[in-house]
């Protein structure tokens, strides 16, 4: 039996339809049950037979900061993908990252020992890489470096790649894995899918910052190869091309048939965006969509190097240019039907 938290988010929902279509029995968490159709609609895009799949999935209702809704869903697995996570880059999230991402991870690790759990999947980031002085590209040797300029959302990451690495300590067999940004179809307008939504909509601005991307089916593949491989005691870059915010942006407008962004936003424009946000923020109550670390990952070039999963697999990413063509033609179906089963 196989575990997946996180399973109604993005990449947990990608997996859950990757490891169903090989015929796999999969237990999912659930921590808001209105988010189980995410899952659904996803797995519509690996396959026609959907209901079927579908009630294959053992469900349960399971929060990874409460210790102890874990312990009936975690009973009798053998393999545990560890999805559950929080994005955000706004620091008044602080609490509720360190909540998911840290403390959640002790939680499903000490479950997983004390159940006796063989295999473990942690899904991090490449948030806790960071560039070294004497190399252009960020590989798995790319050592945390305590900064006052880390986000919240980096730290607490990292902090949960801490308590994988103790796990591993205490016998289980661990694998980590660090996706760049994750192009996937699905959970629209949550998360990585946000900058899909928002090039729909119009964005008559572009910045020159420069980051790694990859398609969420790829991330799957990757993962499921690497726990049937038992490449264990091992991290692995996920990423497929590192490209510049405007090139990735400009491709999804074309998609869409909308104009390109026309405006470059340096710091000048960036930093007036961020205060006329606030302020709007301010009269409306809503949380704003911008803030300064944003606004550093919009600026920053960081670039991955995907060398040793390759080497490890034998494995060839999809480029990107497919990837935004793919989650591009979905999400303008979603947007004509709202929901629309599709073979992929």
């Amino acid at each position: 039996m196989i575990l997946v938290t996180g399973a109604t988010g993005l990449l947990g929902s990608h997996l859950t339809a990757a490891l169903l279509l090989q015929n796999k029995k999969v237990r999912a968490l659930y921590r808001d049950k209105s988010k189980i159709e995410n899952t659904k609609q996803i797995l519509s895009y690996y396959t026609n037979d959907t209901e079927n799949y579908f009630s294959q999935i053992e469900w349960f209702e399971a929060d990874v900061t409460d210790y102890f809704s874990l312990q009936e869903p975690v009973t009798g697995v053998t393999e545990v993908y560890h999805c559950a996570g929080l994005v955000s880059f706004d620091e008044n999230d602080s609490k509720q990252l360190y909540a998911v991402n840290a403390e959640g991870t002790t939680h499903v690790i000490n479950t997983c020992l004390e159940k006796g759990v063989q295999k473990f999947c942690h899904v991090s980031s490449v948030a806790t890489l960071q560039v070294q002085t004497h190399k252009k590209y960020i590989d798995e040797f790319s050592v945390w470096k305590t900064a006052s300029g880390n986000s919240s959302y980096a730290i607490t990451k990292y902090r949960g790649e801490f308590e994988a690495w103790r796990g591993a300590a205490e016998g289980l067999n661990v694998l980590v894995v660090n996706p760049s940004l994750i192009l996937g179809a699905g959970c629209w307008g949550q998360s990585s899918t946000q900058l899909i939504t928002r090039c729909y909509k119009g964005l008559p601005v572009y910045t020159e910052g420069i980051t790694g991307y990859v398609d969420a089916r790829d991330v799957v593949i990757c993962m499921i190869k690497l726990m049937d491989e038992n490449k264990f005691g091992q991290r692995y870059i996920l990423n497929a091309e590192n490209c510049s915010f405007k090139e990735v942006t400009h491709q999804l407008q074309k998609n869409f048939g909308k104009p390109t962004g026309k405006i470059k936003a340096g710091r000048f424009l960036l930093n007036a965006a961020l205060m006329a946000d606030a302020a709007r923020s301010l009269f409306t109550q809503k949380k704003p969509s911008i803030n300064k670390n944003t606004i550093q990952t919009l600026q920053s070039k960081s670039y991955y190097d995907n060398a040793k999963v390759c080497a490890a697999l034998g494995f060839r990413f999809r480029s990107v240019n497919e990837s935004l063509a793919y989650v591009a033609d979905l999400y303008k179906e979603y947007k004509s039907s709202h929901f629309v089963i599709v073979t992929r």
